[in-house]
């Protein structure tokens, strides 16, 4: 099956909720993707951010068993979609895989604040807008 890769900084808030979300909201059913994350600076295994853990479930997502990747060449040009965070996110990936361009997209076409070490509060707000994008995401590949 083919992946839908959401991407963020370290994998531990941003991106995590974003595939829990998307799980959560019947995304892999609807479109035929799998859903899975990655950070562009991380290293594998650290657990989801106790907030974006929280957060998350608020909105119906469980990533309590997530551990954080780094993105890998492989992942990267085998995935159908790669979707990021913010707008330096999708720079940094398409001058890593240029030839990926074409399946390269920012979640939404503002940034999303990485909530990384601030307070519940902005992770909600972060999980919001991610919750918001992924629906979308969900209901334009599923159309």
């Amino acid at each position: 099956m083919q992946q839908i890769v959401f991407l963020c900084t370290g994998n531990t808030c941003r991106s995590p909720m974003a595939e829990g979300l998307f799980r959560a909201h019947g995304g892999e059913q609807a479109t035929g993707l799998t859903a899975v994350s990655a950070g562009l600076f991380t290293q594998d295994g650290f657990p989801a951010s106790a907030n974006a853990v929280t957060a998350a479930g608020e909105l119906g997502a469980d990533i309590t068993a997530h551990r954080s990747r780094m993105l890998t060449d492989e992942l990267a040009h085998s995935a159908r979609y790669l979707v990021c965070m913010t707008g330096a996110h999708y720079d940094r990936l398409c001058a890593l895989y240029p030839d990926c361009a074409d399946k390269i997209f920012t979640l939404l076409p503002e940034d999303i604040d990485d909530p990384f070490g601030g307070d519940l509060e902005a992770y909600r707000r972060a999980a919001a807008q991610i919750d918001a994008g992924v629906r979308s995401i969900i209901e334009r590949l599923s159309a």
